[in-house]
């Protein structure tokens, strides 16, 4: 039999082994979900550790990883949010050395100067600050993608069979203007719409005649009482 090791019964006073049941080993493993990242492996002198366990608690309070993939994702994102921040403070420091360098230096133009003593450095961190952008682009998609598997889908809400439906109305049919009715272009208008001709009127005096007779009133006479005598009739005509 294997003698008891020292210090394992103060490792588990009780005499705990952890969780059994399916449910406590999930729940503690999600517990040991925490990030892989070091403080102390990524704090270089000039560096501020409490700067970089801020930037972990909002990455991990913003995605809450569940499972490893998602976790190590998470590294990557603020492992490269820290390097760009790390590589902005670094491009100002190449200036300002540069500008220490130099023994006379532009007093017009002291950046354009400086960047022509220094443009070598300054592509190559230029290149590493593509690099890591390109990282983090990556790590975020390939994040966003795995953390809605993990989502439960909503269940769709059953219609409840208690709930009283609506009395169906009837619709009420709309009745057909005059003006929606169809009418053929080639149709006959209807009788009250054709119009007759105005009669012409008869003359005055008869046609031929030699008369001058005008009436002071012409409304008393509809033809002329000498062309036309009360023995004609009024429809005669030369």
């Amino acid at each position: 039999m294997k003698p008891p090791q020292p210090g394992a019964d103060r490792a588990h006073p009780n005499g705990s082994t952890g969780p059994r049941s399916a449910e406590g080993k999930a729940r503690s493993s999600m517990n040991a979900l925490k990030s892989g990242i070091y403080s102390k492996s990524l704090i270089i002198p000039g560096e501020d550790p409490a700067h970089l366990e801020t930037l972990l608690d909002e990455y991990f309070q913003r995605y809450r990883p569940a499972v490893p993939e998602q976790r190590d994702l998470v590294d990557i994102l603020v492992r490269s949010t820290w390097t760009l921040r790390r590589l902005g403070v670094a491009e100002a420091q190449v200036y300002s050395h540069q500008m220490d360098q130099v023994s006379v230096l532009d007093k017009d133009s002291p950046i354009g100067h400086a960047f022509c003593l220094s443009d070598r450095t300054l592509s190559r961190l230029q290149r590493m600050v593509n690099s890591t952008q390109r990282n983090f682009r990556d790590a975020l998609r390939d994040l966003e993608r795995l953390q809605p598997l993990d989502q439960p889908q909503e269940s769709a809400t059953p219609p409840n069979p208690e709930a009283p439906q609506p009395t169906p109305q009837p619709t009420e049919t709309e009745p057909v203007s005059p003006s929606r009715q169809f009418v053929s272009s080639s149709s006959a208008p209807p009788p009250s719409a054709r119009r007759t001709a105005p009669k012409k009127p008869l003359p005055y005096h008869r046609p031929g005649a030699t008369c001058y007779f005008e009436p002071i009133d012409p409304t008393i006479y509809d033809r002329c009482p000498l062309c036309y005598p009360q023995k004609d009739s009024p429809n005669d005509q030369a």
